[in-house]
C-alpha cells in the first residue's frame, strides 16, 4: 500500500515538471507575438498622436479661415452700406451746392 502513495507522489511531481516545461515552452513561443503586439500598439499610438496633432493644426487653420471670412463679410457689408448711402449723399451734396449758389447770388444782388 505504501508503494501506491510513492507512485502517486512521483506522478504528481512528474505532472508538475511537465506543467512547468509546458508553461515555459508556451511562454517562449508567445514572447515574439507579445513583442509584435507591443510594437503594433506603439505604432498605432504614434499614428493616433500624429492624427491628433494634425487635427489640432486643422482646427487652428479653420479658426483662421473663419476669422478671414468674417473680416471679408464685414468689409463687403460695410462697402454695400456705404454704396447704398451714395444717392442720399449725392442729393445732399447737390442740394448744398445749389443752396450755396443761391446764397451767393442773393448776396451779390
Amino acid at each position: 500500500m505504501e508503494w501506491i502513495g510513492w507512485i502517486s507522489l512521483a506522478i504528481m511531481v512528474g505532472a508538475l515538471i511537465y506543467f512547468g516545461i509546458s508553461a515555459l515552452g508556451t511562454f517562449k513561443s508567445m514572447k515574439p507575438k507579445i513583442d509584435q503586439l507591443k510594437a503594433v500598439q506603439t505604432r498605432i499610438q504614434t499614428e493616433a498622436d500624429k492624427i491628433k496633432s494634425e487635427t489640432d493644426e486643422l482646427k487652428v487653420h479653420q479658426e483662421q479661415l473663419i476669422a478671414d471670412v468674417d473680416y471679408a463679410k464685414q468689409a463687403v457689408t460695410l462697402t454695400i452700406n456705404e454704396t447704398k448711402q451714395i444717392p442720399e449723399n449725392a442729393k445732399f451734396f447737390a442740394k448744398t451746392a445749389v443752396d450755396s449758389t443761391k446764397s451767393k447770388k442773393t448776396a451779390n444782388t
